[in-house]
């Protein structure tokens, strides 16, 4: 698949034709609860599933389905555009803080599209 950049310079279409994208994040949340570690960790976003891992510790590793949940969250302060909501199944959810908005919005944008591909929808 050839990657097309249109003129109003579409961050996510950049990443289009990769097999897999990832970005740094720190995990603010997880399963509701707040996480103390400010901790570096990968969060993949691949034609078939999505995967958070520190280092060769893999935390989470999950197809695209019905019952995944990927969202942005809005909340107080500077950083909640920059932050992602993912439930990867039921008990098993992460808020992660991306380095940036551009980040967060391209890596939602394209695990929406690899979901589709996957015939899987997301509300």
């Amino acid at each position: 698949m050839a990657v097309v950049i249109n003129t109003r310079g579409n961050f996510a279409e950049i990443y289009h034709c990769n097999k897999m994208i990832w970005a740094l994040v720190v995990i603010s949340q997880t399963n509701g609860q707040d996480h103390p570690s400010h901790s570096v960790h990968v969060f993949h976003v691949g034609k078939m599933r999505m995967k958070l891992c520190k280092g060769w510790i893999t935390k989470a590793r999950e197809s695209y389905t019905a019952s995944m949940q990927l969202c942005g969250v809005r909340g107080g302060g500077n950083a909640a555009a920059k932050a992602l909501f993912w439930q990867a199944r039921k008990g098993h959810s992460f808020v992660l803080a991306f380095e940036s908005e551009r980040d967060r919005n391209a890596a939602i944008m394209l695990a929406r599209r690899y979901a589709l591909d996957c015939n899987v929808n997301f509300f």
